[in-house]
Order: structure tokens, then C-alpha cells, then sequence
């Protein structure tokens, strides 16, 4: 993680709102509602600079094709794998909470909280997209790109493959068409 100026900004990110005991009510009301935008920050800003990256990196990508992508990369579960690898659960405000579940069972939590910590990061480094962009890119979006690929190219259905699960294998060049027969 880059060192931040803001430790304040930096502690609403790391916190776990189910942790909640200590401050007063109108405290956690204002925290929640602190850590809510940020997330919500931090969730817009990873979709921009994933959907710019695949834009530049993959032109022959439909809309749709993006928006597939950006959906599975960015999903919470993706999210919470990158949180867990960048070793958030053992930062955040549970880290020593009693009886506290494995991060893997609360994408929710932290995904969340990756959310909110990239939107510290481009809060802290002056709203520099520039300075964001290289570090979600360097540190989560390309290798979670190459997975979403190898995952994607193995889930790949060819034509003959198609015709192989509907019953109609060895049927490639005798295949109905359009126009055919449509007298």
C-alpha cells in the first residue's frame, strides 16, 4: 500500500462496520455514512480505470464484452481475494474481533472495504486518476485480467462443440442456414 497523508480517511476505509461498539451513536452514524461514500467512490473509480484499460487493451471488445468483463473482475468475490491477498483482514478494525468468520465467507466486508480503500488512494494522492490507474493496474487489473482470460478461454463453446452438445456433432457443413429452403 502507497503511505497516505490522511491516517483519518485511511481508518474509515480499514474499519469493519460490524465492529462498531465504541463510538457514539451520532459517531457511527457519520462513520458509516463516511465509509458508504467512500466505497461507493472507490467502486465507480475501479470500474473507470477497468473499463479504460479494457478499451485500450482489447479494441475488438463489444460494449457488451467489456461489460462482461468488468462485471467478473470487479465483482465482489474478485475484490475480496484481492483484499484478502493485500492482507486487509489483518489491518481492518476486526482484525482481533472474537469469533470472527474467515474473509473468505464475507465478500460483502471486504470487497467493500477494497472499495473504500482505493477511493482513499486517489483522495490521497490529489484525485490523480493517472496515479490510481497505475496502481489498481499494477496490483490487481492485470492479473486479474490474465485469470479472467485463461478462465475465459477455457469456457469457450466452438461451433462444433455447440453442435456436439445439441446432438448434431460431424454436422458442420450440412448445418441449416438462414435462406435456406425459406421459399
Amino acid at each position: 500500500m502507497p503511505n497516505f497523508r490522511s491516517d483519518n480517511l485511511l481508518n474509515i476505509a480499514l474499519t469493519d462496520l460490524s465492529t462498531l461498539d465504541n463510538p457514539t451513536p451520532p459517531e457511527q452514524i457519520q462513520l458509516k455514512k463516511d465509509y458508504r461514500r467512500l466505497a461507493h467512490l472507490g467502486d465507480y473509480l475501479i470500474d473507470a480505470v477497468l473499463t479504460d484499460y479494457l478499451f485500450h487493451t482489447y479494441p475488438t471488445l463489444t460494449k457488451e464484452d467489456m461489460d462482461n468483463w468488468r462485471q467478473d473482475i470487479a465483482s465482489r468475490e474478485s475484490l475480496t481475494d484481492f483484499a484478502i491477498e493485500m492482507g486487509l483482514p489483518d489491518v481492518c478494525s476486526s482484525w482481533n474481533k472474537i469469533g470472527r468468520e474467515p474473509p473468505e465467507t464475507e465478500p460483502g466486508v471486504y470487497g467493500e472495504m477494497f472499495e473504500a480503500l482505493v477511493a482513499v488512494i486517489y483522495i490521497d494522492q490529489g484525485r490523480d486518476l493517472t496515479k490510481l490507474s497505475a496502481w489498481l493496474c499494477d496490483r490487481f487489473i492485470c492479473d486479474a485480467i490474465q485469470s479472467y482470460e485463461e478462465d475465459y478461454d477455457e469456457t469457450l463453446v466452438t461451433t462444433a462443440d455447440y453442435l456436439d452438445i445439441v446432438g448434431l456433432e460431424g454436422s458442420l457443413g450440412s448445418v441449416w442456414a438462414p435462406g435456406d429452403d425459406d421459399d
